[in-house]
């Protein structure tokens, strides 16, 4: 049984999520709606209100009357209560106004079966408020956002299915301390997470098959051409353990000219948070095929920033560009035991990291491979860069900018344990007999790997993602 206090511990709930994810990926398996069988999670929680489709507003809203209507629950619920919603269709978009008053009386709305209550949408405008575990597929015609968190703190958007939304997946705006934690994300028009605000939590997400131009077509007066993973704007999020593939899927027919990027920030929201700033990104999986396909891309052409980014233990799976900063003004970038696999012969250019003039950068312990022609390309600004391995898995050659220094390792085959050159298909761990072992710079910003395994294993740090341990 799911108490109040389970449901209210999101931080615990997190803790084994990234090794999770590297199994499901290293096996080259992904567990989406798509391609999972249909059984759902029935979850046992005792709640206050009960809403049902077979329920009728008039009633009491308890477990043997319930309400019919979502939006009646949201009306009425009180401070600190929870709303069990039982499964079926509700063909409401629900406005949460009530909100709960700290993080132990937060009002709770809880799908009873996991994904098994399909509704609309929601608009969260109250602070400390929960939504757990629904399906949710906005109409168009008048909300084409899934989920839109509109100016209220310490909202918690976790275990839904948020899929088909025209303009958008979850859009969360100028809003602080909101956690969005082990959603599934799909097929949604221009992006999956839109994130303006400070203190975010973003973390266990599936982001898959965002369009361009989703078929329910595009809010009225909405520009862009985008087919992003997620947008981040402001100051001081985690972005961790999320997995972001498929998006602008050159063979969706939606995707006719799509700038296609896992995450996406610019200083172009002058009325709120400006771009992405002081934020850790880590143990995520980003995978993207289209020809345009980035990893992070950061502009900052309109007068502020850039700054303070910690990159560390990421896999960038691109074609174009795994990391660019290359226009505007940066300071403060660390990228540190990722790694970076673009493919050999593409269109695309298909570099590591584009920086230029980016003032204080660090680019240590990475490992790059089938990067062409170029393994890393940064052009002014001042910062350092070594203990990094590139390799080209069919011995091509290649230049890198700034030039090899004295600790890295080039033109060396990094011995993972499974490589076939496709995205998707690859396991990154290292094997026994990887060059990469004990090989890296110590670094006290790198505790741990992207499985969560503490650094060093052996007598020293490794290069790439994971730290190689003999139980792995």
């Amino acid at each position: 049984m799911v108490t109040k206090d389970q449901i209210n511990q999101t931080n615990s709930m997190k803790t084994f999520k990234i090794s999770l994810f590297a199994l499901i990926i290293f096996t080259g398996f992904f567990c989406t709606k798509d391609n999972a069988p249909e059984i759902l999670e029935v979850r046992s929680v005792v709640g206050d209100y009960y809403v049902s489709p077979s329920g009728d507003d008039s009633n009491p809203g308890t477990d043997s009357l319930p309400w019919r209507t979502i939006q009646k629950a949201a009306i009425t619920v009180a401070v600190g209560k929870i709303v069990v919603i039982r499964s079926g269709s509700y063909d409401e978009y629900v406005t949460i106004s009530n909100g709960g008053t700290d993080e132990n009386n937060r009002i709770i709305f809880f799908s009873e079966t996991l994904h098994g209550a399909r509704c609309r949408g929601f608009k969260i405008q109250g602070g400390y408020v929960t939504i757990d575990g629904f399906d949710v597929e906005a109409v168009g015609s008048t909300n084409w956002v899934g989920i839109r968190v509109t100016g209220a703190s310490f909202v918690d958007v976790l275990n839904c299915f948020v899929h088909e939304c025209p303009t958008g997946g979850i859009n969360i705006g100028g809003a602080r301390d909101v956690r969005v934690v082990d959603n599934i994300i799909e097929h949604n028009g221009q992006w999956g997470i839109n994130l303006i605000g400070s203190n975010g939590l973003i973390e266990g997400n599936e982001i898959s098959r965002t369009v361009q131009h989703h078929p329910k077509g595009h809010e009225p007066g909405f520009s862009g051409a985008d087919a992003d993973g997620m947008r981040i704007f402001g100051d001081n999020h985690i972005i961790r353990g999320n997995i972001v593939k498929d998006i602008g899927d050159p063979s969706d027919n939606g995707n006719i000219d799509p700038h296609v990027d896992c995450i996406q920030t610019w200083d172009g929201y002058t009325n709120s948070q400006p771009l992405m700033t002081n934020t850790i990104i880590e143990g995520n999986f980003f995978s993207v095929k289209h020809k345009t396909g980035k990893g992070i891309v950061i502009d900052a052409n309109r007068g502020n920033a850039c700054h303070h980014l910690m990159i560390r233990n990421n896999v960038f799976e691109f074609s174009d560009i795994g990391i660019g900063a290359y226009t505007g003004e940066f300071h403060d970038i660390f990228v540190y035991n990722n790694v970076f696999k673009a493919t050999i012969g593409e269109s695309s250019w298909g570099t590591s990291v584009s920086f230029k003039n980016v003032i204080n950068y660090a680019l240590l312990n990475n490992i790059t491979v089938d990067c062409h022609p170029e393994h890393r390309h940064i052009e002014g600004g001042t910062g350092v860069v070594d203990y990094n391995l590139a390799w080209n898995s069919d011995g091509s050659t290649h230049s890198m900018l700034p030039a090899l220094q004295a600790n890295e390792l080039d033109g060396i085959n990094p011995q993972f344990v499974t490589y076939t050159g496709n995205h998707g298909e690859n396991n990154y761990h290292l094997s026994k007999s990887s060059p990469a072992i004990n090989t890296a710079l110590t670094l006290e910003d790198v505790l741990n790997d992207f499985d969560g395994i503490t650094r060093p294993q052996g007598t020293g740090y490794d290069r790439g993602a994971f730290e190689y341990h003999d139980d792995k």
